[in-house]
């Protein structure tokens, strides 16, 4: 948490990955990757929607404001994929054995997600890697299954947990365009 005053209060601003949800986090993404945005839109944008009351933005001048963005996005950040997580009293399995390692189909629906657009990438990603040990992998696949599995790791799941994920999708992504081999 980073603190922003204003007068005699003191908000707090949540700022690292395992603060916010994912859902919460989705949102900054899709924030984050708006077009329609200038650069200090985005971040008064991500900072209203983590609760930055109006008067504090307004009372900011263009130092504090770049002074607060840059607090913002000092953090540490664990970049280890976890090999599973626990929601709901189920086990979801993303690998087993040393490292995690991409299966073609799962890039196949991560491809058809991030075509999509539908605004719920870091969760579905999240959803297609993470795997409910007690489903086979045809049901694993369901569509209707992602949907469901992406909705409960938005509420239920921090972003640090996605992070280490989102990076390796990314870096496979720019490895593919550049044609290198991909991992």
């Amino acid at each position: 948490m980073i603190e922003l005053k204003y007068g005699d209060e003191v908000y707090q601003l949540k700022n690292t990955p395992d603060e916010i949800k994912l859902g919460e986090f989705e949102k900054i993404f899709n924030i984050a990757n708006n077009p329609q945005l200038e650069p200090m839109g985005k971040y008064f944008a991500i900072f209203e929607l983590l609760e930055v009351p109006d008067e504090v933005l307004d009372s900011m001048n263009q130092q504090e404001f770049i002074d607060a963005v840059q607090a913002w996005n000092s953090y540490d950040l664990n970049n280890e994929p976890l090999p599973f997580v626990e929601v709901g009293g189920r086990r979801y399995v993303s690998f087993e054995g040393e490292e995690f390692i991409f299966m073609a189909r799962d890039i196949s629906l991560i491809e058809k997600s991030a075509a999509s657009g539908d605004g719920h990438f870091p969760s579905t990603v999240m959803a297609i890697l993470f795997k409910d040990d007690q489903l086979t992998p045809t049901e694993h696949r369901d569509n209707a299954h992602i949907k469901h599995k992406a909705k409960l790791f938005r509420e239920n799941l921090t972003a640090d947990m996605a992070v280490p994920f989102l990076a390796r999708v990314a870096r496979r992504q720019i490895e593919s365009v550049e044609g290198n081999e991909v991992e």
